[in-house]
């Protein structure tokens, strides 16, 4: 690796301006024939630039990883809103069986209290008969 520097470098290149002083690679014939140049910095950048796509292909994969778990807990949740909907259906079926028996109870109830009360009037009224046929 060679320095530029305000000083003449191998191939007798003065390098002034904002390049001046900074790290490069290059081949001893670089100006003349093979061409070969490179910024030292440049292969730092290089790494820090696959650092980078490493760190993006994890957080991709980490991600990946993330949505199939929701997808699975969402999976789970519809399962399990499915049952909800079935208990509830379920629940209603009972309810109104329930309630029909109670509206018949009621019914009943109501049927035996009107024959318990007929009785009694009948009761009265054959008492109050007796009575008027005593007195004649």
């Amino acid at each position: 690796m060679a320095s530029s520097s305000e000083s003449r470098s191998r191939s007798n290149v003065k390098v002034q301006g904002p390049t001046r002083g900074k790290r490069f690679y290059g081949c001893s014939h670089w100006l003349n024939s093979c061409g070969f140049f490179k910024w030292a910095d440049e292969e730092y950048r290089v790494q820090e630039l696959q650092f980078l796509l490493f760190e993006r292909d994890t957080r991709i994969a980490e991600l990946e990883i993330l949505i199939e778990e929701l997808e699975n807990e969402v999976k789970n949740l519809k399962q399990a809103n499915w049952k909800l909907e079935d208990d509830v259906a379920e629940m209603a079926i009972e309810n109104a069986e329930q309630l029909a028996m109670i509206s018949s109870a009621t019914a009943d109830k109501k049927l035996y209290n009107l024959l318990v009360a007929s009785w009694f009037l009948f009761a009265i009224v054959l008492l109050l008969l007796g009575r008027e046929g005593r007195k004649e």
